[in-house]
């Protein structure tokens, strides 16, 4: 993959240098408008912050890791280095977006979750037609350093944002809630939350196995007149389900918007 350069130093360009860090050869090279980040980052991983010009000088490939409506102000200066391969986070900026303002078929769009801190991100990988195989593949094994990999087409990347790359924060609020739950009736907080944690490892792990469907694995731990079942009897009646399909939805319509006005803004 050559040398390395990262552009945004945020939470998820943080999570991924710190991912593949070990596993690279060259120094990560850096760039943050904000230097203190960047240089922290540096310190973390052994990376070495640069001025963007001098970055995109000397990097071979380059992951784009600042947020949507940032990307559209470095484009002038981005074009400007030829001969480059383009890793973009950026959510709802399309290909063919980033191929005319980089000046490169040689893009792909990856959309990682911040469980590339403890390197189980679940990341899409969506190459452009025209990449190299040679670059698909080593972004996927770039990918695997902090993950699962899953190639998608981009027609379906939006939906995977729903299902996957935001849903990761309606996880967060689910534990909460239970945990919440648990200190309603007497535990501690943190008690709480490291159990239902690991009973969230436990319900995944049994659908992985894939030998049931969700409903029947669901059914099968209710007892006539038990416990579970008056709990699932809430879950129903407050239509829990409804809840996290509008939430995917939510956010499937944000990415295409997004990716509708960074259209609007090239053309």
């Amino acid at each position: 993959m050559g040398k390395i350069g990262v552009i945004g130093c945020g939470t998820m360009g943080s999570a991924i240098v710190k991912a593949i860090a070990p596993h690279t050869k060259e120094t990560i090279l850096l760039y943050d408008i904000n230097e203190v980040a960047a240089t922290a980052l540096a310190e973390a991983t052994g990376g070495r912050v640069l001025p963007l010009k001098c970055l995109l000088d000397e990097a071979a490939t380059i992951i784009l890791a600042v947020k949507p409506q940032i990307l559209p102000h470095l484009y002038v200066e981005l074009y400007q280095a030829t001969g480059k391969r383009w890793i973009s986070l950026a959510a709802g900026i399309s290909l063919e977006t980033l191929v005319a303002n980089l000046g490169s078929s040689e893009v792909i769009r990856i959309m990682p979750n911040i469980g590339a801190e403890v390197a189980r991100s679940v990341t899409a990988i969506t190459p452009n037609e025209e990449a190299s195989e040679e670059f698909i593949k080593e972004t996927v094994a770039l990918v695997k350093l902090f993950g699962s990999a899953h190639l998608l087409s981009e027609e379906h990347l939006a939906a995977f944002i729903g299902v996957s790359a935001s849903a990761i924060s309606t996880c967060f609020e689910f534990l909460h809630g239970i945990a919440l739950g648990g200190v309603q009736q007497g535990l501690p907080y943190r008690e709480a939350l490291a159990l239902i944690s690991e009973t969230m490892e436990s319900a995944t792990s049994l659908i992985q196995r894939g030998e049931k469907h969700p409903k029947e694995l669901q059914t099968g731990v209710c007892s006539p007149m038990g416990t579970t079942i008056e709990a699932l009897n809430v879950v129903l009646d407050n239509s829990l389900a409804g809840i996290l399909m509008a939430s995917v939805e939510a956010a499937t319509e944000r990415a295409l918007e997004l990716e509708f006005l960074a259209k609007n803004e090239n053309n």
